[in-house]
């Protein structure tokens, strides 16, 4: 998956410093492997998988000093991002219906500056662990396809700044109407709410809860070239509100081959 992200916050706590105006210009090309097996495993498919993330990140803003002051700042990096361990994953079949269940874990393995000089890091320096599930209900007369996951992520302390983000939610959905035998168009969006508040010695703007909701275009093409294997999806989404977050625009294009 290609991911490019584009936004700015008017004020964030990164890597412990406190930054103000900054713009944010991210780009991510993620590798990701699932095998499934054969054996049914309670009723389902069970699913392991791995997301090896690596990009560049662009950070501008400004600064605060000890004293109030504030001193414009530019910074970027290109390396590996955190991956993502995906230890569990059940699937299952009823129908039109289709779920998921999984667990994954971000794990601490990108690129981090704990000294504090470099602040466009692309690991975040602490563990994550993500709870999800997924329902999808697609009618083939039709082509009309509806999915939704939500999700509740954990996090531990960054040890580099003794700062905790708190326990969030987040939701994604998709609609989608197939157009022709290979071609569907059709509406993303996500919502984000952070449920409890940022802690530990770091956390100097107190909770600094997060929210955002955010949606755009998006499609899927199964080309013949791939025999029905390929699958190619994109998308465009625009948060038309963020609290204490990037406010930003998400363009994805991502290939996934079965085989």
């Amino acid at each position: 998956m290609l991911w490019y992200q584009t936004g700015s916050t008017a004020v964030a706590l990164i890597d412990g410093q406190l930054t103000l105006g900054i713009d944010l210009d991210l780009f991510l090309n993620l590798t990701s492997l699932t095998y499934t097996f054969e054996t049914p495993i309670l009723g389902g498919r069970y699913t392991l998988g791995v997301a090896i993330p690596f990009g560049d990140a662009e950070l501008n803003g400004a600064l605060v000093g000890p004293r109030g002051g504030s001193i414009g700042f530019s910074d970027d990096s290109f390396d590996l991002s955190d991956i993502a361990l995906i230890p569990v994953q059940m699937n299952w079949s009823s129908g039109l219906w289709s779920f998921k269940l999984w667990e994954s874990i971000v794990a601490p393995t990108g690129g981090y500056d704990t000294s504090g000089s470099d602040l466009a890091n692309l690991g975040r320096n602490y563990w994550s662990f993500d709870t999800l599930a997924a329902a999808t209900w697609f009618n083939p007369d039709s082509g009309t396809e509806v999915s939704i996951a939500p999700g509740v992520m954990v996090n531990t302390e960054n040890s580099a700044t003794n700062y905790k983000t708190g326990t969030e939610f987040h939701v994604d959905f998709v609609a989608n109407q197939f157009v022709s035998e290979r071609f569907a168009i059709g509406l993303r969006g996500y919502y984000y709410k952070q449920l409890t508040g940022d802690s530990g010695a770091g956390a100097t703007l107190g909770d600094f809860k997060s929210e955002s909701f955010g949606m755009g275009p998006g499609f899927v093409w199964i080309p013949e070239v791939g025999g029905g294997r390929l699958t190619v999806l994109g998308k465009w989404m625009h948060d038309f509100s963020a609290e204490n977050r990037f406010e930003s625009d998400y363009f994805t294009l991502t290939g996934a081959w079965n085989f």
